[in-house]
């Protein structure tokens, strides 16, 4: 199982909108798409890890979306009100794409990021049970479908509201409430099937 972690990073460019850094881009300065790039990739890379569970599809998957990014913001710049939604919303639905195309290749990946954490663990014991805590979660996790994933990522590991999530899924808030409250019901339902 992958427990990789992708850090935060720290933009250089903290002071410009990342529409601001896409107009500099857009008028001759190639550092600006850098700055872009460099204040959203490793967020990124940590949703399509979650949804995906292998670290070099999460990253194929982020770069595949900063590619379609420069593509589009290239040839339809006004499409970008908004570059951090989108960047995240592209993510999501690259995620899914490549999860639903491994299910059909009957590539199902099992391994999944921990949501456990391990700090405060001191006994070589609590670390066994906090490490079996986990696979029970990574097995459970894989188990959910990838759209059930995306939602419990961007609500627990990305912190982001029900509207939020709703804005950058394209659905009603209430949608998103409900498809939340059955994946929570799935996993606690997969959870206690492992015990």
């Amino acid at each position: 199982m992958e427990h990789d972690r992708f850090p935060d990073a720290t933009s250089t460019a903290v002071s410009s909108t990342d529409e601001q850094l896409l107009l500099d881009y857009l008028n001759g300065a190639p550092a600006a798409f850098a700055a872009i790039v460099e204040r959203h990739e490793n967020r990124l890379a940590r949703i399509a890890f979650r949804i995906i569970g292998c670290r070099s599809e999460a990253e194929d998957a982020r770069h595949a979306v900063f590619v379609r990014f420069l593509q589009l913001c290239e040839s339809q710049p006004r499409q970008f009100t908004r570059v951090g939604a989108w960047l995240t919303r592209c993510t999501v639905n690259e995620a899914i794409s490549r999860v639903r195309k491994q299910n059909r290749e009957g590539r199902v990946r099992a391994e999944f990021a921990t949501l456990v954490p391990a700090a405060g663990i001191s006994s070589p014991s609590e670390q066994v049970e906090a490490e079996e805590s986990r696979e029970r979660l990574s097995i459970a996790l894989a188990e959910l479908s990838p759209d059930a994933r995306a939602i419990l990522s961007l609500r627990f590991d990305e912190d982001l509201t029900f509207r939020e999530i709703a804005v950058l899924l394209d659905r009603p808030p209430s949608t998103v409430k409900s498809q939340l409250a059955k994946a929570i019901a799935q996993l606690r339902d997969l959870l206690g099937a492992a015990n």
